[in-house]
């Protein structure tokens, strides 16, 4: 037997459904607890296990404010959403779409987004066209660039997969200066003191100035022929820019000069050819971060050390959303779990799938989820939006939108947007984006 062939072996040995690799495994956490210990391994399969499914979870009365800007935790909101009103647009097609996540920004009372020709459009409360600008050649068009957007103040930055970057005039949309860096870039960006942070596909944190787009600094991390299938994740809190690359390390330096603070991995492949590693994106409280990797590890870190605090195995690829003192995130087979987020304990376990028949679950596969109200709001890939009683776990509705892939929500003014991808599974075949909106209650 070969290399490859042994290690292939090994890869299937380690997805198969087990109570060696299920949804988690020999947990410290759930070997203290003999009674999740009993749910989780006693003959039945893991999409199946529920624990404290009935156990009510009361929210504090206080609003809790969003802090997605700096610590990319949106997941909490204190709008109304409704779902007696659904309004769909598709604007646009993309031709062989490659992994990438686009992703609707959302910034007070605008919502911006991209084209197949790398147009960027600017949206108003409605969906109406606000302005629309390119600056791209025609044989950059012809590219198909994918754009990854931020704003700041009266500033939309945009880069792209074909390693261009630019800034915009947000309310005009007209450009202030454009320039072209040495590789394409695959990441959520985020800005802070007229400061610009993007990872490359060099794995390595770029900084640049908002004024005229040079690089002030760079941290190179390890670069391999490992590559993701989702935007690379930052987040900034404090004087942190906390980094994910494309074999799942850690990094957090210092935003004012690059200066590596920690490093922690979180994978369980650092060298491997053609293979493809996934976490999930980063979120915090302010303490701790948060993320699940393809170990089926859910992961807490000190944030000022990077030293794992605790770990719970959870097969997970989506965003976790940190809500009071809790942290919840949705398995790969359904599962919604609630954790203490400080000690990682498991509060309550549910499937969110039990009564969609097992032949016909995969479909259903958890996208992205946000909580809004006391509800949780769950897209799926064949287009469906769960909507969840958060405090006693209870399915309320299921909305049938699409019959494609749904994107992780988006709230904006008591709206609810969800990006939508339809797909030809049979070739690279086009892609339409498309987005609806759900109206809200007023407040």
């Amino acid at each position: 037997m070969n290399k490859f062939s042994y290690f292939f072996l090994i890869l299937i040995l380690g997805c198969s459904l087990n109570s060696d690799s299920a949804f988690w495994t020999k947990s410290k956490k759930a070997e203290t607890d003999k009674s999740i210990t009993k749910i989780l391994f006693k003959d039945v399969k893991p999409n199946e296990n529920e624990f404290n499914p009935k156990l009510k979870v009361n929210l504090p009365k206080s609003k809790i404010k969003s802090i997605s800007h700096n610590l990319n935790n949106d997941g909490f909101t204190n709008g109304k959403i409704i779902s007696n009103n659904i309004s769909k647009f598709k604007f646009s097609k993309i031709e062989n779409f490659s992994g990438y996540e686009p992703e609707i920004l959302v910034d007070n009372k605008n919502v911006f987004f991209f084209d197949s020709k790398g147009s960027v459009i600017k949206f108003s409360k409605g969906s109406k066209i606000e302005w629309k600008k390119n600056y791209y050649s025609k044989s950059d068009k012809k590219n198909n660039p994918i754009l990854f957007l931020a704003s700041e103040g009266n500033n939309l930055f945009v880069a792209d997969n074909n390693a261009n970057y630019y800034l915009l005039n947000k309310e005009n949309g007209n450009l202030k200066w454009k320039k072209k860096h040495t590789s394409s870039f695959n990441s959520q960006i985020k800005i802070k003191d007229d400061r610009i942070f993007v990872v490359d596909m060099e794995n390595t944190l770029r900084c640049f100035s908002i004024k005229n787009g040079d690089i002030l600094w760079s941290v190179p991390t390890e670069f391999t022929v490992v590559s993701s299938q989702k935007k690379q994740s930052i987040i900034i809190v404090g004087n942190l820019v906390i980094f994910s690359n494309s074999i799942g390390d850690l990094t957090a330096v210092d935003y004012k000069n690059g200066e590596i603070i920690w490093q922690t991995p979180t994978q369980i492949l650092k060298f491997a050819n053609n293979i493809t590693l996934r976490n999930s994106d980063i979120v915090s409280d302010g303490n701790l971060v948060f993320l699940s990797s393809n170990k089926n590890q859910f992961t807490a870190l000190d944030i000022k050390t990077g030293i794992i605090k605790w770990k719970q195995e959870i097969n997970s690829e989506i965003r976790p959303v940190v809500i009071s003192n809790y942290i919840v995130t949705i398995s790969n087979e359904g599962l919604m779990v609630l954790l203490n987020k400080n000690d990682g304990n498991i509060l309550r376990i549910n499937n969110i799938l039990k009564n969609i028949k097992k032949k016909k679950r995969e479909k259903y596969h958890p996208v992205g989820f946000i909580i809004s109200d006391g509800k949780v709001y769950i897209s799926t890939k064949n287009g469906r939006l769960f909507i969840i009683n958060f405090s006693n776990s209870e399915l309320q509705k299921i909305l049938k939108l699409d019959k494609e892939i749904l994107q992780r929500p988006v709230y904006f003014q008591r709206e609810l947007y969800i990006y939508f991808i339809i797909l030809l599974l049979c070739s690279r075949a086009p892609i339409s984006r498309s987005w609806l909106n759900v109206t809200t209650n007023q407040m």
